[in-house]
Parts: C-alpha cells; sequence; structure tokens
C-alpha cells in the first residue's frame, strides 16, 4: 500500500513538471540538472548544487528540484549504482586501467571509514563514476521532457484553436 502511495506521488509531481508556465527548454533544462546532481554522491548538497546551477543557467528551479528527487526512484538499487559509479572511477583513475577488488566484510572499520585518506580513497573514485554515469543519463531526461513538453504545448495549442472555432461559431453567417 505504501509502493502504490509512493507512485501516486510521484506521478502527481511529474504532472505538475509538466504544467510548469515556464518554457519547454527552462524545464527540460532544470530537470536534466537536477538528474545530473541527483547521481553525484554529495549527500545532502545535491538540491541546493541543482538549484544553484539552474538558476545560473536560467533553467526551472522546481524541475531541478524535483529531477534531484526523481533518483529517489532507484532506491532499491542504489547500492549497486554506487558499486558501478565507483568501478567506473576507480578504472579510469588507476594506472594501468583495471577494476577495483572485491569488497569482504573485513573491509569495512567504522574507525577508518571516517579519516581523511579514506574519503580520498573511495569520495573521488565515487565522484567520478558518478559523473561519468550521470551525463548520458541527463542527456536522455532533457531530451526526453524537451520532446514531453513540445508535445504538450504543440497539443495545447491544438485545443485552443479548436475551442476558438466553436466559440466563434455563431458569428457564421
Amino acid at each position: 500500500m505504501m509502493l502504490w502511495r509512493y507512485i501516486q506521488e510521484t506521478a502527481r509531481k511529474f504532472h505538475e513538471l509538466l504544467d510548469a508556465k515556464d518554457a519547454p527548454h527552462s524545464v527540460a533544462g532544470g530537470t536534466a540538472i537536477g538528474v545530473f546532481f541527483g547521481f553525484l554522491p554529495i549527500f545532502g548538497l545535491k538540491t541546493l548544487g541543482a538549484m544553484g546551477v539552474s538558476m545560473v543557467t536560467r533553467c526551472s528551479l522546481v524541475a531541478s528540484v524535483i529531477g534531484v528527487s526523481l533518483h529517489d526512484l532507484l532506491l532499491p538499487i542504489w547500492p549497486l549504482i554506487l558499486r558501478w559509479q565507483f568501478q567506473v572511477g576507480f578504472w579510469l583513475l588507476s594506472h594501468p586501467h583495471h577494476f577495483a577488488p572485491r569488497l569482504h566484510r573485513a573491509d569495512f572499520k567504522l574507525s577508518e571509514l571516517l579519516q581523511w585518506d579514506s574519503f580520498v580513497d573511495i569520495g573521488l573514485p565515487l565522484a567520478l563514476g558518478g559523473a561519468v554515469i550521470a551525463l548520458p543519463i541527463s542527456i536522455i531526461s532533457y531530451l526526453t521532457v524537451l520532446a514531453i513538453m513540445r508535445l504538450r504545448q504543440a497539443r495545447k495549442a491544438a485545443k485552443e484553436v479548436a475551442n476558438d472555432s466553436v466559440d466563434k461559431a455563431w458569428e457564421k453567417p
């Protein structure tokens, strides 16, 4: 029951996004920026970062916030996505290129997790891999939302033309 409510809420937010009064490019750009920041491992700063970049690029702030929260749909598989991001970043940063070794339960020590060298060893590959994975997904989201917004705009214009011709039918001789 809770999953159904979550799906309904997500659909409602998506329809709010599509009904925005902004230009299609602005809404699509804001969504793409939000999706990009949603994949970056800057926990707690994703929304602020997306809003800042949206303000600089003059894209929709509401669309960027919704775009950041769209990655929550992937929450059940998020650990798998984080592992892929780390693998991609580790592969790009290693010379010669190779993937990270397998993780074992003994590798996780809470006392070492918050040390600076652990942050560099884990955070840098995770951020680089997140950016590499987020870029094509944000481009796809931009093109998809732009196409949907233009289609809705064309339908709305056609509907207004049809309503105007019906309203003025009594004026014709």
